[in-house]
Parts: structure tokens; C-alpha cells; sequence
């Protein structure tokens, strides 16, 4: 079974430049690069950078999902969204953390169901529960 990893990465508040387009072009050559967001999926290499240092840099939103069942999904949102404290009280240490920049709280949710595959994907991507609608 080949490997299959799916990167979206999406900017709200900002558009990108052209110069920030030509950066993430020199990352990859075939992902769909918009001045809204950057798509690729990968089968047989991977992303050619930091998912981590570009939300810093270029995105207010990712998602990251691959075929062994991790899924991640990455939110930048302004630091006067959060307090610091409260954000401690929600922290794990495998599903949710929290990174601060100078202007904005990285929160990373994290999901990773290898050893209960059927849970989370099955090859079609729905899940064991969806045949049998247990998920509605």
C-alpha cells in the first residue's frame, strides 16, 4: 500500500502576495497555489516544508490528513482571542496544543487512529460506522 498525505492550508485574513506565491511555488511544483491557499497531496514524497512556519508566515488555517489515520488540523488566530490561561486548562499531551507567535495563538489539534482504523477511515475514507449507519 502506497502512502497518501493531503496538505490544504487556507489564508482569511490576508491574501497571499505574489512574492509569498513564488516562495511556496519554489516548495512544490504541482500544488494548486492560490492567492486564497495552497493544496497538494502526496504519494510518494512530501510537503517541502514546515506546516508549522508557514501558518506563522502565510495561513490562518490547515489540515493535514494521512492515510495511516493521523489527521491534524492547525488554526492562527489573533492573540486577543485567548487568554493564556485558559488555553493551559484545554492543553493534552497528544490532541490539542498551543504555540504563541508575537501576534497569534497556533492551536494544533491532533487526531491519530492508526490502532482503531476502522474508527477513523476504512479505505473509502467514512469510517466502519457509515455502512452500517451507526454515524448520522
Amino acid at each position: 500500500m502506497s502512502e497518501y498525505k493531503y496538505y490544504e492550508f487556507i489564508a482569511i485574513d490576508e491574501p497571499l502576495t505574489p512574492k509569498q506565491m513564488a516562495e511556496l511555488r519554489a516548495c512544490s511544483s504541482r500544488a494548486n497555489i492560490t492567492p486564497a491557499s495552497f493544496v497538494n497531496d502526496y504519494q510518494w514524497g512530501d510537503l517541502k516544508g514546515d506546516p508549522v512556519d508557514w501558518m506563522r508566515r502565510y495561513f490562518d488555517a490547515h489540515v493535514y490528513v494521512a492515510n495511516w489515520c493521523t489527521c491534524i488540523l492547525f488554526l492562527r488566530l489573533p492573540k486577543s482571542a485567548f487568554n493564556a490561561g485558559i488555553l493551559r486548562d484545554f492543553k493534552t499531551e497528544t490532541t490539542l496544543s498551543f504555540k504563541q507567535t508575537k501576534t497569534h495563538w497556533l492551536l494544533e489539534w491532533m487526531l491519530d487512529e492508526s490502532e482503531n482504523y476502522e474508527r477513523f477511515a476504512e479505505e473509502d475514507g467514512r469510517g466502519a460506522g457509515w455502512a452500517d449507519g451507526a454515524i448520522a
